[in-house]
Order: structure tokens, then C-alpha cells, then sequence
């Protein structure tokens, strides 16, 4: 049987009451002796609050739910875990829904988070191909009674106080460093353009190269998916464009660059330069280890778990959304355009 508040306070001798404002630690006159007599009753018998009893009594499940996209994006996989460290340091657990892209299991996994008393849920996708099913998205969240933070696929309408990258920044460094390369025929390929984040990147690109007075070709840009397969399907089309570098949208696309040049006996970075984003893990594995955007990925959790949590004390909070900028990783797969 479970340890109860009472088992502990027989074996220490003392009241219940007692022994629950040792446990919680309550600032009452309460003698050393009892104290420790109290906790180390509580660890012998392996005490462990009822969290149904605990929630009843603060209005608190210290639960978030963490509904995110797919996890075949490597990214959203470790920006999960990321979410979860810092969520589980703030003593708070999390439960993770995947809703394979899919609006009507995004929207059912946030009444369903509601049904289930999470104390609040942080969304990492929020904009859907379809403006239809983003509206839907939207006003399902707006109908909830508890906090919802919006973190990286943000429709742009919905800013105000999201945790974001600075995708624009990104986009300009990587082909601001491919200029510095000497390069002019830069292919693009990107994920979705209907995600703001992908319009924000390409606009960064646009606007590295206009600074250098090299025109804009919108026929080097290939729109795929943010995964393996995009980026080998782009190359055969972007090498009949006669691009000497690519920018990829994320590692996985660049990696399915790597896979495709072999196939063409193309070596890289001396026949063609390759930018990644992301600085995943294996960025710094495959041969030669890719240039990439480092996304903030550990600072970006911390401070969405940090604004869900200051939510649910109804803290004070800017509207203004916090944006981190990515550092690019100059590594082995950009060179000097022979």
C-alpha cells in the first residue's frame, strides 16, 4: 500500500499536520529535532506525495503539455528534450503530444491537455499549408482557459509574446558568407513557403545578395520538405541551373545533398559549397563536417518553459516576442568558389 501522511507521522511520533508542513516546508516554529525526525521517518518509508490530493488542494497538476509536429524533424526532437529538461528543473513534468502535422489532432490534443488539468501547453507549431486550418488552430487556443505559449511555426498575427527565432538573420548569414566565398549562383532549397519561418530565411538571402548588387533569381529555388529526400531530389534541378553553392533550409536537407553529390562524383566543398541549419548533431559527423546555422536551441526552451510557467502564475509579461539570433558555424563545407 502507498505511504500515507498519517504512516509518517506514526513512525515519527508526531501529528500529520505536522509532518505535512515539514514536508512542504512551511516557515513555522518547528524544532530541529522534529524536523529531521520527520524526513527521516518520510525517507525510510519511502513517502511520496499524492499528486491527485496536492493538485486538489493548490489548483495545480505542475503538468505542461508539449504538443509539437512530427519528430522526424530531427530538431523538434532535441527542442523537445530541451523542453522537458528545463520544464523537470522547474519541478514541473510534461506530457508530449506528436501530431504528424495533422490540424485536427492538433487541435484535439489541446482540448484533450485542457480535459486533463495541464496547468498550461506549449505549441511548437502553429501554421498549417492550409490558412484555413491555421484560423481553426488559432481559435482553438483562443477558446481555452489555460495558458498557451506559441514557439517557432508562429503565424506572424500571432508574435506578441512567442519564443522565435531570428530566421531573417539566418537566411543573410549563410549567404553573406557564401558571397565572402566568391560565390554568385546560389541555389536555395527550402522547406515549405507557406512556414513564416522559411519566407523569413529566404528573405535574409534576398536581401545578403541585393547589399552586393547580384539579382535575385527565384528560379534557384527549390521548395521541398524539411527532410533527407528534398535535398537530394533538388540537386539534379539546381545543377542544371549551374549553381556553384547551395543553402539549405535544415541539416537533413543538406544531408541529402551529401548523399546525391556522391552519385555525381561531385566532392565538397571543391565542386559545390554547402550551408546547412540547424547544427544538429550530426553536422559535425558526416565527411566534410557541414557549415551550418546554430539555432539557440537550449536558450529558445529555456526561455519558452520560463514565459509558460510565469503564464501560469499570472506574472506580468512583454508583449514584445523574444527573438533568438543563430551563429554560423563555419566548418568543411564551404570554400573558395575555383
Amino acid at each position: 500500500m502507498r505511504t500515507t501522511i498519517r504512516d509518517v507521522a506514526a513512525r515519527a511520533n508526531v501529528s500529520p499536520s505536522t509532518v505535512s508542513l515539514v514536508l512542504n516546508n512551511r516557515p513555522v516554529p518547528i524544532s530541529a529535532g522534529t524536523r529531521e525526525k520527520v524526513l527521516r521517518a518520510a525517507e525510510e518509508m519511502r513517502y511520496r506525495p499524492n499528486q491527485l490530493a496536492v493538485a486538489l488542494a493548490t489548483h495545480k497538476t505542475n503538468t505542461i503539455g508539449l504538443i509539437v509536429p512530427d519528430i522526424s524533424n530531427i530538431f523538434h526532437t532535441v527542442y523537445c528534450e530541451q523542453i522537458e529538461l528545463f520544464a523537470e528543473k522547474r519541478a514541473y513534468s510534461t506530457i508530449i503530444r506528436i501530431a504528424q502535422n495533422d490540424i485536427e489532432d492538433t487541435i484535439r490534443f489541446l482540448y484533450d491537455f485542457e480535459d486533463r488539468a495541464v496547468d498550461g501547453i506549449i505549441l511548437t507549431k502553429s501554421v498549417f499549408k492550409d490558412p484555413g486550418d491555421t484560423s481553426k488552430c488559432m481559435q482553438a487556443v483562443r477558446e481555452l482557459r489555460i495558458p498557451v505559449m506559441l514557439t517557432d511555426r508562429v503565424p506572424r498575427e500571432f508574435i506578441a509574446g512567442a519564443v522565435l527565432p531570428n530566421d531573417y538573420l539566418g537566411g543573410y548569414l549563410a549567404v553573406h558568407h557564401l558571397i565572402d566565398m566568391g560565390h554568385r549562383q546560389i541555389g536555395y532549397i527550402t522547406g515549405p513557403l507557406h512556414y513564416g519561418n522559411c519566407r523569413e530565411r529566404l528573405r535574409g538571402c534576398r536581401e545578403a545578395l541585393e547589399k552586393e548588387g547580384i539579382p535575385w533569381d527565384p528560379a534557384l529555388v527549390y521548395e521541398g520538405e524539411f527532410d533527407i529526400a528534398s535535398g537530394e531530389q533538388a540537386l539534379a534541378y539546381l545543377l542544371g541551373k549551374k549553381v556553384t553553392a547551395i543553402f539549405a533550409f535544415n541539416d537533413m536537407i543538406a544531408y541529402g545533398v551529401y548523399k546525391q553529390a556522391r552519385s555525381y562524383n561531385l566532392s565538397i566543398p571543391a565542386d559545390l559549397s554547402v550551408v546547412g541549419f540547424d547544427d544538429l548533431a550530426f553536422s559535425d559527423l558526416i565527411d566534410p563536417p557541414l557549415t551550418t546555422l546554430e539555432y539557440p536551441v537550449k536558450r529558445m526552451a529555456e526561455a519558452v518553459v520560463d514565459r509558460i510557467l510565469a503564464k501560469i502564475n499570472r506574472e506580468p509579461l512583454s508583449e514584445e516576442p523574444i527573438v533568438f539570433d543563430p551563429v554560423l558555424k563555419v566548418k568543411g563545407s564551404t570554400s573558395r568558389r575555383r
